[in-house]
């Protein structure tokens, strides 16, 4: 690889994007690692490591570095990302060290946690280092020119967070975040399925369930599937039947905050920014932004159009090729570069 290569990073409590420069995103797999406890090798990384989840024996710890979109396991993060990098692209720790990379975080992370992800990539060998918000990579990744003096609001519903941003002439004018996105629904659809049926479903499991039943829609089609999971009175493996209607009821609150978040963002925005908001809407990134009915669902509440991006997965990584080429310098398009 040539040195001058940039490299951006979406290390998503969820998944891990890599985009690499004249390649594009080279990984996109969930954030997840797997090491063997007693010679600290790795297993797996990815998909392979995240479908080892409630799965292994006790010689095998696997491993989610991220927890609510912040580095929680700084060993487990550097193991991840240079794992990806050697095996994907062969880049050793030597050709890293000129390399240019953005990382992108949620708006709202303190100095410390910045510092947490300045510090794994320095760890890693990469001396030259960009934080930026994950809401503005999103943006440039869908094709937004957030130089325009025209308000821009996203909605990135991700994995750990959900954050809310206008942004206007290439930078952000306001934020906020909240820790609830589409790992809080997974736990709360495991509470909720040990509450109803007296069965515990695993985290793979409840993920599925999320999958295949969520439905923000006010009609939705009344959908019944069949789940394994363990009784935990008898403690035997038992299958439960999980309704779209049942996941409604753990979704419906959690989205119900996140028109909150955006009713106090839109609360405090300025009032030019506001009519360009109202007049161009709300775009919708991440995860969560894939759950069916959701535009309609926030638009209903908060009387302003919603859209969904073409790209709600991988937007941000696609966006920090933007970020490379203005190095954050709000005073320069890279869309122009």
């Amino acid at each position: 690889m040539a040195n001058k290569n940039g490299l951006g990073i979406d290390l998503g409590t969820a998944n891990l994007l890599v985009y690499l420069e004249q390649k594009g995103i080279i990984f996109n797999e969930p954030s997840v690692i797997a090491f063997d406890r007693e010679s600290g090798k790795i297993v797996a990384a990815g998909k392979d490591a995240h479908n080892m989840i409630g799965k292994v024996h006790d010689k095998i710890n696997v491993i989610k570095p991220l927890k609510n979109g912040v580095i929680s396991d700084m060993k487990a993060a550097k193991s991840l990302l240079s794992y990806v990098l050697e095996k994907v692209e062969n880049l050793t720790e030597k050709e890293l060290y000129n390399t240019e990379c953005v990382m992108c975080c949620p708006s709202e992370v303190t100095k410390i946690e910045r510092d947490i992800m300045t510090e794994l990539a320095v760890n890693m060998g990469i001396s030259n280092v960009i934080i930026d918000e994950e809401i503005k990579a999103g943006a440039l990744g869908a094709n937004v020119d957030i130089f325009k003096s025209r308000g821009v609001m996203i909605v990135d519903i991700g994995g750990g967070t959900t954050d809310v941003g206008v942004i206007s002439y290439g930078d952000i004018v306001l934020s906020r975040t909240i820790r609830m996105a589409g790992n809080y629904i997974d736990s709360e659809i495991v509470k909720m399925v040990k509450k109803q049926e007296k069965v515990e479903i695993g985290e793979l499991t409840s993920e599925r369930v999320k999958t295949e039943l969520a439905d923000l829609r006010e009609i939705r089609p009344v959908i019944i599937n069949k789940y394994a999971g363990r009784d935990i009175v008898r403690g035997v493996p038992k299958f439960v039947n999980v309704s779209s209607e049942d996941v409604a009821k753990v979704l419906i609150p959690t989205y119900e905050e996140v028109v909150k978040l955006i009713a106090a963002v839109l609360k405090d925005t300025p009032p030019e920014l506001s009519a360009d908001i109202f007049e161009h809407g709300i775009l919708l990134t991440g995860g969560g932004a894939l759950i069916k009915g959701v535009e309609e669902f926030i638009s209903k509440r908060i009387k302003v159009p919603v859209k969904v991006v073409s790209n709600p997965l991988t937007c941000v990584a696609e966006g920090s090729k933007y970020l490379l080429k203005n190095r954050g310098d709000y005073l320069i398009n890279p869309l122009k570069l």
